[in-house]
């Protein structure tokens, strides 16, 4: 048990306050319309109460929106300022927005995401712009210890509408950054935007320079993107979770909503400690944290996933993965437009495919920050 003077950074997944398309008039958002912005996380409170530092990838803006009357284009990964609240009901003090969805409504919703996230007191990385006087580097000080935190997006711009303001990342200029900011921290976390879609367990890539990235100085590293679970490995001492899958989502399959929270012990910095608390995002889009022999049944599996992470696997029989999985979640998707097609009725249903097919015929093309 950790000590009343050991800080305890818990991190989760990704956290998504709107709703998708697929679930558009029942997704997160929605039941945040209904219930109240506290409403996703009365399931998990309990299992955050007890860390220091509540981090998570927020991969939505929180930004004014009118559902009833603005398009497609604007209402779908996009949540209400006042979703905030959630946030800070859980105890979640530190978010990175380095993602592929935080430029989909332009950079006037991220500075409307930053300020409320500023008037509640949680810290942000991940983005960077002189313009607005942001920087990719985020101090929190508690118990006399000093935690770092860089953010990364190592993914393409493929929803951003104007110019990019979230951080691009790279080997070189991570370990750039790691060295200049390594004696302002006692500690320090790299959130990481990394990896494919839909596949339990990280490329040989991704395993090099995870590791990499710990050489040149990274006490942790915080892995967000492919909405499942992936396995968490000791290296040198830190700690590298390759995916901590979603955490507050609407995504419907049950392999994406299988969860965890991370529980980090930061007491020395070459001997990180770490328990997992499993959980499963229910139907109403709510992390639970499982007990019993669930929860025995799910950290078994986070177990086994650990011993899929192989620096030295095949890197084309890991690309066929990808391909596979994505082609089955694929057929999943048009399952579920059908499945639950009396939900969204038939003027709403007329919407999403408009905007679905505008979308892909009209992408913009991103401006070169």
């Amino acid at each position: 048990m950790p000590s009343d003077s050991d800080l305890i950074l818990s991190a989760v997944g990704d956290i998504m306050l709107g709703d998708l398309p697929a679930c558009s008039g029942f997704g997160v958002g929605s039941m945040i319309a209904r219930h109240g912005p506290q409403f996703p996380f009365e399931k998990c409170r309990e299992g955050l109460a007890d860390s220091d530092i509540v981090m998570g990838n927020l991969e939505v803006v929180l930004s004014r929106f009118n559902p009833q009357a603005d398009p497609f284009a604007r209402i779908h990964l996009r949540a209400q300022p006042e979703a905030v609240k959630g946030l800070s009901f859980a105890g979640v003090n530190a978010v990175t927005l380095a993602n592929n969805h935080i430029m989909q409504h332009g950079s006037d919703a991220v500075v409307e995401t930053v300020k409320a996230l500023r008037e509640n007191g949680i810290s942000y990385t991940g983005i960077e712009s002189a313009e607005f006087g942001f920087k990719n580097f985020s101090l929190i000080e508690k118990k006399g210890v000093k935690l770092g935190i860089l953010g990364y997006n190592f993914r393409p711009e493929q929803y951003s509408v104007s110019r990019r303001i979230d951080v691009a990342g790279s080997l070189e200029r991570i370990c750039k950054d790691i060295e200049g900011v390594r004696g302002k921290c006692d500690f320090l976390v790299l959130a990481l935007h990394w990896g494919e879609e839909f596949i339990d367990r990280p490329s040989p890539e991704q395993i090099q320079l995870g590791r990499k990235f710990v050489d040149c100085g990274a006490h942790v590293i915080l892995g967000h993107h492919p909405h499942i679970l992936q396995g968490v490995e000791r290296y040198r001492g830190r700690v590298i979770a390759y995916s901590l899958g979603d955490f507050v989502f609407d995504l419907w399959p049950e392999r994406l909503r299988k969860s965890m929270i991370l529980r980090l012990k930061l007491v020395d910095t070459d001997d990180i400690r770490f328990e997992i608390r499993p959980v499963l995002i229910n139907k109403k889009w709510q992390p639970e944290q499982l007990r019993g022999e669930d929860a025995s049944r799910l950290l078994a599996e986070i177990e086994n996933l650990a011993l899929m992470i192989e620096a030295d696997a095949s890197q084309e029989e890991w690309d066929k993965d990808v391909a596979r999985e994505l082609q089955g979640f694929r057929r999943s998707v048009y399952f579920h437009y059908v499945k639950n097609l009396h939900r969204f009725g038939p003027k709403r249903f007329l919407s999403i495919l408009q905007g679905i097919i505008k979308n892909r015929v009209s992408t913009p093309t991103p401006q070169s920050s």
